[in-house]
């Protein structure tokens, strides 16, 4: 058998089948599930080809199984795989934590300054009617460019959560 004839007659098989390959070669580089459930719908094409000359029928089967293994293993593995979850970083990092007022926040005198992790930072209190006085313990409740926004600390509330 020369090779004319042999991709002749095995060419559709041997597209599908490296097409599984780079799929699994792909998945391999990347750990991300990126390209996964498209090797199974190749290789289900790779078998059809071997009977089926319809290559339009290929292709559905191809893109039928890969879609419903996308769906499958995104819904089965969300629950099972640990999710990513992005850590706080910079700024971010300071919500939910405590400083202490060292200047009055007056949201209406656009006063304020709170000590945290050994930096001063502009503050504004979460509510424009409350005042918080110096010396007294805050929460961050958020970052707005470089004001911490904050509520005054309330013990019972923490020790509740």
């Amino acid at each position: 058998m020369d090779w004319g004839s042999f991709f002749a007659e095995y060419g559709v098989a041997l597209f599908w089948l490296i097409i599984a390959i780079a799929a699994a070669v792909v998945e391999s580089q990347t750990c991300d599930l990126v390209a996964l459930w498209f090797v199974p719908g190749a290789l289900t094409a790779m078998v059809v080809s071997l009977f089926v000359d319809w290559v339009w029928l290929q292709i559905a089967i191809f893109l039928v199984l890969s879609a419903s293994t996308l769906i499958l293993a995104k819904t089965v593995l969300k629950k099972h795989l640990p999710q990513n979850k992005a850590e706080k970083l910079n700024a971010d990092s300071y919500v939910g934590e405590h400083g202490v007022v060292t200047e009055e926040i007056d949201n209406i005198l656009e006063t304020g300054s709170v000590k945290l992790r050994g930096l001063v930072w502009t503050a504004r209190s979460s509510d424009d009617a409350v005042r918080i006085p110096v010396g007294s313990v805050i929460t961050v409740c958020e970052i707005a460019g470089v004001k911490l926004i904050c509520e005054p600390f309330q013990a019972e509330n923490a020790e509740k959560k």
